[in-house]
C-alpha cells in the first residue's frame, strides 16, 4: 500500500494540518511516512500545500508532481493546480461550499463535499479540514480511525483542548459521508 497525498488551501484553512495528523497517525500504525510543505510568498492568506507519501515500505522518493492519489482542493485558488496535480484514478477531494467552478479532467474521480458549511452546522467553520480528513480515510481505508482520533488527541488537544470535541465531531462527519459518490470521473 502506498499513496501520494497533495492537500491544498489557502493559510489558515488548514491544508497543513491535514498533512501533520496524518504524519502522527502513519507513526502510531507504524507505516512509513514522509512530508513536506509549500507555501506562497504572501506573510498570510497565502496558498499552501501540504504533501504526504505513506507507504507499508521504505519511501525512495518525498516528491509528489502530478501524481498524486488523494488531494484535497480547500479553496478556489489552489482547485486548477489541485486538478492538475493528480494522477488518472485519483481521488480530489473539493470543498464545494467554496469551489464554484469545477472542471472535469479524464480519469480524475473528484468528490464534492460542501465542508466549509457542514462544519458551520457542526458550529466552528475552522473544522472544515477536519471532516475532508474524516472523508478521505473512510474512502480510503488508509488508516484507522482511531489512529487519526489519538493524532487528533495529541496534537490539537494539547493545541487548543477546548475545540477537541469539535474536532472528533467534524471527523465523525467526514468518515458519515465518506460514501458520496464523485463528480466526475
Amino acid at each position: 500500500m502506498k499513496y501520494k497525498c497533495a492537500f491544498s488551501g489557502s493559510g489558515g484553512q488548514g491544508a497543513g494540518m491535514i498533512a501533520k495528523l496524518i504524519c502522527l497517525a502513519c507513526i502510531k500504525d507504524e507505516k512509513q511516512v514522509v512530508m513536506t510543505q509549500t507555501y506562497g510568498i504572501e506573510q498570510r492568506g497565502g496558498d499552501s500545500t501540504g504533501y504526504v507519501v505513506l507507504s507499508d515500505e521504505v519511501i525512495g522518493s518525498p516528491i509528489v508532481e502530478s501524481d498524486a492519489d488523494i488531494g484535497v482542493a480547500l479553496s478556489e485558488s489552489v482547485y486548477q493546480n489541485a486538478v492538475e496535480g493528480m494522477k488518472p484514478g485519483g481521488k480530489l477531494f473539493i470543498n464545494s461550499s467554496l469551489i464554484e467552478t469545477q472542471s472535469e479532467r479524464h480519469g480524475v474521480k473528484q468528490i464534492a463535499i460542501p465542508a466549509s458549511a457542514l462544519a458551520q452546522e457542526i458550529g466552528d467553520i475552522r473544522v472544515a479540514n477536519i471532516i475532508f480528513l474524516g472523508a478521505i480515510i473512510g474512502k480510503t481505508k488508509m488508516l484507522k480511525p482511531a489512529s487519526i482520533i489519538s493524532a487528533i488527541e495529541e496534537i490539537l488537544g494539547k493545541k487548543k483542548p477546548a475545540l477537541l470535541e469539535i474536532n472528533i465531531a467534524a471527523l465523525n462527519k467526514g468518515l458519515e459521508i465518506a460514501d458520496q459518490e464523485a463528480v466526475y470521473e
